[in-house]
């Protein structure tokens, strides 16, 4: 019986031991397993986001397309087309007296400037885990033209500006408004003009140039306050 009992005693010790052994072996597997997820995970994430191709051209939702477009209002949908969050201004060609441009033949077409902020939005491609060269704004282009809303393809090692600007608040005012103070001086109605919206020494800022003519100026961001000389340099990158 003594001996029987040593057995059975025996027996039950090596069942623990490899009970035991395929716990720890388990748990090794679990947090190798859980580690390499992790590893892969911090790997993913120390990925800079990168940019993407532009997509189609878009001409759903453009009020007045493509015979009366205000640039203003196409600004909100402009945005939609890019994942860079700044507006750094735009530049109107064609635009006539009542503020809208005419897509459908012509000069009429409207650029729009987008960046991000320092080291944010899509970034050059670099290796995992290692830091970048410097900090990045990008650039992107949303042009409105004859085919819709259209972005060009975005510039991921566009620098940033050497001196810090904050970004352009949406527009104070459409581009009739600009387009009056040329009419109350006798400007021509018919004559299509050139609008930029940018940021100037003064801050947002309206350029309106109508070519052949003397009816060149600069106001400020409120739309009524004309601009100097040196309070306008600036312009829409």
């Amino acid at each position: 019986m003594s001996d029987l009992s040593s057995g059975a005693a025996d027996h039950a010790a090596k069942r623990a031991a490899r009970k035991d052994r395929v716990i720890g072996l388990s748990i090794i597997a679990v947090a190798f397993v859980l580690s390499l997820a992790l590893s892969l995970w911090a790997k993913s994430a120390s990925r800079p986001e990168t940019s993407a191709p532009p997509g189609p051209p878009r001409t759903d939702g453009i009020v007045g397309y493509p015979s009366a477009v205000s640039p203003t209002q196409a600004l909100p949908l402009a945005r939609t087309l890019t994942r860079r969050s700044l507006l750094r201004g735009f530049v109107a060609e064609g635009v006539r007296s009542d503020g809208t441009v005419d897509l459908s033949e012509g000069p009429g077409q409207v650029r729009f400037s987008f960046q991000s902020a320092a080291g944010q939005g899509p970034q050059p491609p670099r290796e995992p885990g290692t830091r970048a060269r410097r900090d990045f704004c990008g650039k992107q282009n949303v042009h409105l033209r004859q085919e819709g809303l259209v972005a060009d393809p975005d510039l991921a090692e566009y620098p940033c500006p050497p001196i810090h600007t904050d970004p352009l608040p949406e527009p104070r005012c459409d581009l009739r408004q600009i387009w009056a103070k040329a009419l109350a001086k006798g400007a021509p109605n018919q004559l299509l003009a050139r609008i930029e919206y940018y940021r100037s020494q003064a801050g947002p800022a309206w350029r309106f140039e109508l070519a052949g003519t003397p009816h060149r100026y600069t106001l400020y961001g409120d739309c009524a306050n004309e601009l100097g000389a040196a309070e306008s340099a600036g312009f829409v990158p």
